[in-house]
C-alpha cells in the first residue's frame, strides 16, 4: 500500500493494538488547541474499549520502518457506504501525508467493495478534519438529504459536550 517515504501502510494485527491507543489518545490532544477539551479529556479508556470500536472493521496500520504503529484507519460497510470510522496519526509523525495515504488506502478498499463512496463524520472548522477531508476530495452531505443509516450514524459519533452543528457528514464518491 502507497504510503510516503519511510512508513508503509498495512493490515492490522493483534499486538498492534497497545500502541493504536497510544496513537489515539495522543492525537485526541490535538482537540485541545481547537476548542473541544472533551474529546482530549475522554481518550479510549484501555486497549479493550479501543478493540471495541475497531471490531467488525477493517483496520489499516501507518508504521515506521522498524514496524512501530504511528497511524491507522478504521472503516466498516455501512449501508452503500464504507463509513470511516477514526482516523489517527502520532502528532510526532504528523505533517508528513500519513493521513492522506491511509485516507487514499480506504478509498481503494471502497472502490474495490463497490460501495457507493465513503463516508464518515468530522468537526467543520477543525483544521485537520472537514478542511483536510475537502482536500481529498470529500464534500458535506447535508443531513436531510443523508440515507438513514448514515443519519444515525452522524448521531452516535456525536462527541460530548459538542454543538451538532460544529460536526458534518461528509462523503467521496469512489
Amino acid at each position: 500500500m502507497e504510503a510516503p517515504a519511510g512508513y508503509r501502510i498495512r493490515a492490522d494485527r493483534d499486538d498492534d493494538y497497545p500502541a493504536l491507543l497510544k496513537v489515539e489518545n495522543r492525537a485526541a490532544q490535538l482537540f485541545r488547541d481547537h476548542g473541544y477539551p472533551a474529546i482530549s479529556d475522554n481518550p479510549f479508556a484501555s486497549v479493550e474499549d479501543f478493540r471495541a470500536m475497531a471490531a467488525g472493521h477493517t483496520v489499516w496500520v501507518a508504521v515506521t520502518p522498524d514496524d512501530a504503529p504511528v497511524g491507522y484507519a478504521v472503516a466498516g460497510r455501512l449501508g452503500r457506504f464504507l463509513h470511516l470510522r477514526e482516523l489517527s496519526v502520532d502528532p510526532a509523525h504528523g505533517r508528513k501525508g500519513l493521513g492522506a495515504a491511509l485516507v487514499r488506502v480506504v478509498l481503494r478498499a471502497g472502490k474495490a467493495e463497490g460501495a457507493e463512496g465513503v463516508s464518515l463524520t468530522t468537526f467543520r472548522t477543525v483544521p485537520f478534519n472537514a478542511p483536510f477531508y475537502e482536500k481529498l476530495g470529500f464534500a458535506e452531505m447535508p443531513l436531510g438529504g443523508a440515507p438513514e443509516e448514515l443519519r444515525s450514524t452522524f448521531e452516535r459519533e456525536m462527541p460530548p459536550e459538542t454543538d451538532p452543528s460544529a460536526r458534518v457528514l461528509m462523503t467521496c464518491r469512489c
